[in-house]
């Protein structure tokens, strides 16, 4: 550990960067941000990890909102089996409004769509599974939240 420790500060010193791992660059390529598209921006409490019931995280969701547009989303992203094709899904409901859901086998995420939201209530989720489909990771919001648009 000191060994890389000490290699890594002297890449730095020497202006040196390294190449980030094939797992991180797709996950920095699948920001909720561009997922959802331009305009759409995280909300303050929009943003759960999806855990299993043992506690494991295998992703995270996100709540977005598109002031311009009135028009929210919601980006369900892997960090557990990036690559390999697994159920994964998001759900966005609005109050007094419409529900959208996607679910698939997804490599990287699931998103919801834009649906119109402004001044509504709205909740949330996204879930992945292993693999197998035996172990389901889920987080979101189950209580009516961000209701001032």
């Amino acid at each position: 550990m000191l060994t890389r420790t000490v290699i890594a500060a002297a890449l730095i010193a020497a202006g040196i960067a390294t190449i980030p791992s094939s797992a991180y660059a797709a996950t920095a390529r699948y920001t909720p941000e561009r997922i959802c598209g331009p305009g759409f921006h995280r909300v303050k409490d929009g943003h759960r990890a999806m855990k299993t019931p043992g506690g494991a995280v295998f992703g995270h969701v996100y709540l977005m909102y598109s002031k311009r547009a009135g028009k929210n989303c919601v980006a369900a992203v892997k960090t557990a089996y990036l690559g390999v094709r697994s159920v994964t899904g998001a759900y966005l409901e609005v109050r007094g409004g419409g529900k959208s859901q996607d679910q698939q086998k997804y490599r990287y995420y699931a998103e919801t769509g834009h649906l119109d939201g402004s001044w509504k209530c709205v909740r949330y989720a996204g879930w992945t599974r292993d693999p197998d489909g035996r172990v389901e990771a889920w987080g979101g919001r189950q209580k009516w939240g961000n209701c001032l648009g």
